[in-house]
């Protein structure tokens, strides 16, 4: 339960939240409505509660109602970041359009094979136990990490203050992991270690290209005059995050070479540090960190105030993070004192990034505030 509320819920609020900006930034175009926006928040976080808690209440219609409200969600997500792509004066960013577009078919494919869970057309046991880490790749890997990654194409050379190049290597991100994890899941449905071992190695090429794709923006990043707390803070989680995808889907590779098929051979418990602390809510607090400051509401003045709000403690912060996903992912292997203390630090280190997040929404720069007219 707890780690659904995190990755239906708070993940997929986020990136509902971040996808419209992002597309509206790189596309130079009118965002879509707000009360689509608004609509699209609004499923995702009444879906994501109502599922979570009508399955553990044992309540089906519930967790089916909250289910397919999530699903709808997911859709207007999905136009919302849509539409200002093909609406942008510039050139259409096509590989953009079809990673988001292959991230939706496989969240909907993960949601229907959770809603067989949820209606209770299948037990706990027998074709579960197959079925649960086909949903896990699909909603992991194949939606909320396509997403992210796909998004990265182009933030994170912005971020860099580096040159958006094109190559091969954004092809092989967006069919090495879109089509590797339902290719995975297929594999764990019919019980094919052959799928499953394919599709693994696919989405591994996936996460090297990401790799490959942000080491050679890396030489010509910007060298930075201004707010340098702000810029280590968001290039920091951002690379960070890459390095995390790159271990946690070379950790899922390695077990689905030695098992195949076997659900015996997985687990999530190995995957909680590397592909969910380190790479997706890390990579969305630099996220948000970037582009609230860069195409939130205000002026300059605001958005000054808030880089300087949100770059606070980047280095503790930074390590913090990295340490507690750490230390997370050794607690799956050994358990004990590792995932407390890494638990410890993560909480403290998401405490201080939502404080901040909020206090940069509120604050209204010195112009707003009269400072300047005193």
């Amino acid at each position: 339960m707890p780690l659904h509320v995190v990755l239906a819920g708070g993940a997929s609020l986020a990136i509902g939240a971040l996808l419209p900006h992002f597309s509206v930034s790189l596309a130079a175009s009118r965002p879509a409505p707000a009360r689509w926006r608004y609509a699209g928040l609004g499923l995702l976080g009444f879906g994501s509660l109502a599922a979570v808690a009508g399955f553990d209440a044992e309540a089906p219609a519930m967790a089916v109602a909250g289910g397919t409200a999530f699903l709808a969600g997911l859709l207007v997500t999905l136009a919302t970041a849509l539409l200002p792509l093909r609406a942008g004066v510039g050139r259409r960013p096509g590989v953009i359009e079809v990673g988001y577009a292959v991230a939706l078919v496989n969240a909907v494919a993960a949601v229907c094979i959770a809603a067989l869970r949820l209606g209770g057309l299948v037990g706990p046991a027998g074709e579960w136990l197959a079925l649960k880490p086909a949903h896990a790749w699909l909603n992991l890997l194949g939606f909320l990490s396509l997403v992210v990654a796909t998004t990265l194409i182009h933030l994170y050379p912005t971020v860099l203050g580096a040159r958006i190049r094109p190559s091969t290597a954004l092809l092989v991100l967006v069919i090495g992991i879109g089509l590797g994890a339902p290719l995975v899941a297929l594999g764990y449905a019919l019980g094919n270690d052959s799928l499953v071992r394919l599709g693994a190695v696919a989405v591994s090429a996936g996460a090297l290209a990401l790799t490959l794709v942000a080491l050679r923006a890396w030489p010509g990043r910007g060298r930075w005059t201004t707010d340098p707390a702000w810029h280590r803070l968001t290039i920091g989680h951002l690379s960070a995050g890459i390095g995390w995808l790159l271990i946690g889907s070379g950790v899922l590779t390695v077990g689905a070479l030695a098992h195949g098929a076997d659900p015996g051979g997985w687990s999530i418990n190995g995957l909680v540090g590397p592909l969910i602390v380190g790479w997706t809510l890390q990579v969305l607090v630099g996220s948000w960190s970037h582009l609230l400051p860069a195409v939130g509401p205000g002026g300059p003045d605001r958005h000054a105030a808030q880089r300087r709000e949100l770059g606070r403690w980047s280095i503790v912060r930074l390590l913090a993070w990295n340490l507690g996903a750490a230390l997370i992912s050794v607690d799956a292997l050994r358990g004990g004192w590792p995932g407390v203390a890494g638990a410890v630090l993560l909480a403290g280190a998401l405490l201080v990034s939502l404080t901040l997040l909020l206090r940069a929404l509120l604050t209204r720069g010195l112009a707003a505030s009269g400072a300047l007219h005193a």
